[in-house]
């Protein structure tokens, strides 16, 4: 028998334990193949506004795709070497030399290597015009046309040899594990006890400090300082992830074995025992699983929340479906022109003549950094009524301003605290009058080109215009809105045309609706794609680990039931010995990236979403996330409930 026959009949023998491996590489391989794909089809590409943009964010998740497989297929072969260590010993008692173990093992792995390229490539090609299309209906706002079904050799050569070297990478691995092995430990392989973990109070206490250092900082209000301590925070609750699966977690099962009312329960006594017995080989797995869990569902839901409300985001960034200012001589007219060319008519519009005033002032600063000087500044200025006029008709949340004479509202696109706090009392010097800013709103509207801005009682405008401390800038904004605005691709079109180069400056909802749904919509893409990968390898990981513990455990069942131990016991023991490993990474993981959202909602969501209490409303969309990650997860756990069950008799 060569060495091709016997790979052979090793992978029909361990089929149980390939089957989960095969379909996780065949996953991978279909989604690189995929991407790759994407990336290379030139009509998918023509479709994307930002195909720069595409590229990058595919090619990204690419890369990040073959880390993923890289730790997983290095992780579980090291797993299957070492479940199989009585089996290698037999061959090297029969003058089998260790490269030639390699070199067997290294063909079983090239052997399920090209069934699961050809299958997964096989999938990408037959599914490929279904993902385009998904792809296109969730990233573009109003593609027309169709998407033809294609074929790419160079996305199929690019796959291949990827996972080729991947295999390779695989393959001097294990024959570097071999190679570590002598032939008594391979002999005594399954007779050699693991060490029971006690686990570390310091190390408790240590992540769990590490922990909520990360959530305190990650929970701050000012979006300015949680980006500030980001790096902070990611290491602080990675480092006590970690610490908290190596000693924390073990110290918790040793106080529950102290409690003897508890751990002397029946099967309490046999799986609390089994797992503290585990703790030191599958810890650092567990930590893994929950960063990976965490950072997975936290893109997932990031993605899909943005996702969700793209329209709202246009409505409060833009205000209307269109505006521009700064235009030439009878541009009105040919927007007008186009509008009627296109059978859609004006629902509503309004047109302000725009202002400035520089008045004396002093530096707008605080701890340090100054937002405004005393010099080479100026504020677009309006009155309550035309400003008030300007948000009736907008599309962006915004409460008419209420202004006593003397007094000022501040408004800027992006308000920040410090910036807030440095401003409200501050004084404005006019030629007549002195005037302090009482209040201040966060507000795209009426900014046209302008930096600052700010609006005064139509009384002190006058007044103030009339003493030359107001002057007209020769210019005029116009604001537009009309139906369909999301929708109308080729009115959109027309009108970039009309409007580019001939104005100061303008802005269509569509463009902005389009360039968010293009981003969002593939990171939504992208995120759904990763977090399946995630889920599929780290539970195929610990399905891994718990087989072979099932293996390893097999004659202490034998000896259980030789003294009793009936099938009803038998069940509890083994839900008991492996719910905590898959419940507890992934509720760790889920607690994290509650957090984690906790600070993308301070940071982007707050100002993307025009409610009140945005962290509520992306609770809701992560839920969604976390529950299908349970319902995946439950399903893995009782397919490794089964094999274990299966296994251990």
């Amino acid at each position: 028998m060569n060495l091709f026959s016997l790979a052979f009949r090793n992978i029909k023998l361990n089929s149980n334990k390939y089957m989960m491996y095969f379909f996780c590489l065949s996953f991978s391989v279909f989604t690189v193949y995929t991407f790759l794909a994407l990336i290379l089809n030139e009509s998918v590409i023509s479709a994307f506004t930002y195909s720069d943009r595409y590229r990058a964010l595919l090619m990204s998740f690419c890369i990040i795709i073959m880390v993923f497989v890289l730790f997983f297929l290095i992780s579980s072969n090291y797993s299957f070497i070492k479940a199989r260590k009585k089996e290698i010993s037999t061959y090297a008692l029969l003058g089998m030399t260790n490269m030639k173990i390699g070199k067997l093992l290294f063909i079983e792995t090239m052997i399920v290597g090209v069934a699961t390229l050809g299958i997964g490539i096989g999938t990408g090609i037959f599914f490929s015009k279904v993902i385009a299309m998904i792809l296109i209906n969730v990233s573009l706002a109003a593609f027309v046309g169709n998407v033809a079904f294609t074929f790419d050799p160079m996305a199929v050569f690019l796959t291949v040899v990827l996972f080729f070297i991947i295999f390779l990478i695989m393959g001097l691995t294990g024959l570097q594990v071999i190679n570590k092995f002598e032939l008594v430990d391979l002999f005594k392989a399954e007779k050699l006890p693991e060490v029971e973990s006690k686990g570390s109070y310091i190390l408790l206490v240590f992540s769990i400090a590490l922990i909520a250092i990360g959530y305190y900082h990650a929970t701050l209000k000012e979006a300015d300082l949680v980006a500030e301590y980001n790096l902070l925070i990611i290491l602080s609750v990675t480092l006590g992830t970690y610490f908290f699966f190596w000693g924390g977690l073990p110290k918790v099962v040793s106080w529950i074995q102290k409690n003897k009312a508890m751990y002397y329960k029946g099967e309490n006594l046999i799986s609390t025992s089994a797992l503290s017995h585990r703790m030191g080989s599958i810890s650092t797995l567990m930590g893994t699983i929950a960063i990976l869990t965490a950072v997975a569902t936290t893109a997932i839901a990031t993605g899909y929340t943005l996702y969700n409300n793209v329209e709202e985001n246009t409505n409060n960034t833009i205000g209307y479906d269109l505006y521009f200012y700064g235009e030439e001589e009878g541009l009105l007219d040919q927007v007008y022109e186009t509008f009627e060319k296109y059978n859609t008519a004006v629902s509503e519009s309004y047109s302000v003549d725009l202002y400035r005033t520089a008045p004396a002032m002093r530096n707008v600063y605080s701890d340090g950094r100054t937002y405004i000087t005393a010099v080479d500044h100026y504020f677009r200025v309006y009155s309550q009524t035309e400003f008030n006029n300007l948000t009736a008709i907008s599309k962006t949340v915004v409460d008419p301003v209420l202004i006593e004479k003397g007094e000022i509202v501040y408004t800027t696109p992006n308000i920040q605290y410090d910036l807030e706090k440095a401003i409200t009392g501050h004084e404005l010097n006019f030629s007549t009058q002195t005037m302090e800013i009482t209040s201040v709103v966060e507000t795209n509207l009426g900014m046209f080109g302008g930096v600052h801005s700010i609006i005064l009682h139509d009384h002190d405008f006058a007044n103030l215009f009339e003493a030359g401390d107001i002057y007209e800038t020769n210019s005029m904004a116009h604001v537009i809105n009309f139906p369909k605005a999301l929708s109308q691709r080729a009115l959109n079109t027309e009108l970039n045309e009309v409007l580019n180069g001939n104005v100061a400056s303008y802005r269509t909802a569509f463009n902005h609706y389009n360039e968010l749904m293009e981003t969002f919509g593939l990171v939504c893409f992208i995120g759904f794609f990763m977090s399946v990968i995630v889920i599929l390898m780290t539970a195929s990981l610990l399905y891994f680990k718990q087989i072979m513990a099932a293996q390893a455990e097999r004659h202490q069942f034998r000896m259980l039931r030789k003294i009793g131990m009936d099938d009803q016991v038998k069940k509890k023991v083994i839900t008991k010995r492996l719910l905590p490993v898959f419940l507890i990474p992934m509720l760790v993981g889920i607690l994290h990236s509650v957090f984690a959202m906790k600070a993308a909602n301070t940071m982007v969501f707050t100002k993307l979403i025009p409610v009140e209490n945005t962290y509520i409303m992306v609770l809701g969309f992560s839920s969604i996330m976390y529950m299908v990650y349970a319902v995946i997860y439950g399903i893995f756990y009782y397919i490794t409930k089964v094999q274990y069950s299966r296994i251990v008799g």
